[in-house]
């Protein structure tokens, strides 16, 4: 047969015929994309139970081994304007919510919101409270600074569940603001400052 005999040949390569779209449920989709498969309900419901137990503990005096780190720094952090027991039922309080939140998988702005507060409160003993939380630092930490950097898989895994979700919600919010940003740089351009 001559090439003019040959009938045509659509034109594909290689890397066409590996990116072609796949006709099993979930082709496409890689595992490792935030939002898709288990993993991140297995870490909401991880992080919702340590938050539920750790927060219980602090509703019953003496229980918790971070009972008098946190009324310490929440104490100081206050300006002494909440007293020990007040400080740590707050906390508990607050860490029972962050738990339930989790576990419910309901509210993830107030969820993050709130996460981030309690975030920013746990790690501030490693600045206020550098004799409780070092031996030496920032490279030797005790004990308690050892359970305070732990939390940078709660960061990370909170990062994994909730940013996923709060991209969602703030997609609308951006693409409203993207009329209103347009006016200004219009006005903006039409109407010089006079220094």
């Amino acid at each position: 047969m001559t090439d003019k005999q040959r009938p045509p040949v659509a034109e594909s390569s290689v890397m066409d015929r590996i990116h072609e779209p796949k006709s099993s449920p979930g082709a496409g989709v890689s595992p490792a994309m935030p939002g898709t498969g288990r993993s991140p309900d297995v870490l909401r419901i991880a992080l919702g139970l340590v938050y539920l137990h750790f927060g219980i503990l602090k509703f019953f005096p003496d229980l918790s081994p971070a009972e008098m780190l946190a009324s310490q720094t929440i104490m100081r952090l206050s300006w002494s304007w909440l007293d020990a027991r007040t400080a740590i039922l707050a906390l508990a309080i607050a860490e029972t919510m962050i738990g339930l939140a989790f576990l419910s998988n309901i509210a993830p702005r107030w969820l993050a919101v709130v996460f981030l507060g309690h975030m920013v409160g746990t790690f501030s003993p490693l600045f206020i409270l550098p004799e409780l939380t070092f031996k030496v630092a920032p490279f030797a930490p005790t004990l308690e600074g050892q359970y305070i950097l732990k939390n940078l898989v709660f960061v990370a895994a909170a990062w994994t569940i909730l940013i996923p979700r709060w991209s969602v919600h703030m997609r609308g919010f951006k693409i409203g603001l993207k009329p209103a940003g347009a006016k200004l740089a219009s006005y903006l351009a039409h109407h010089p400052r006079v220094t």
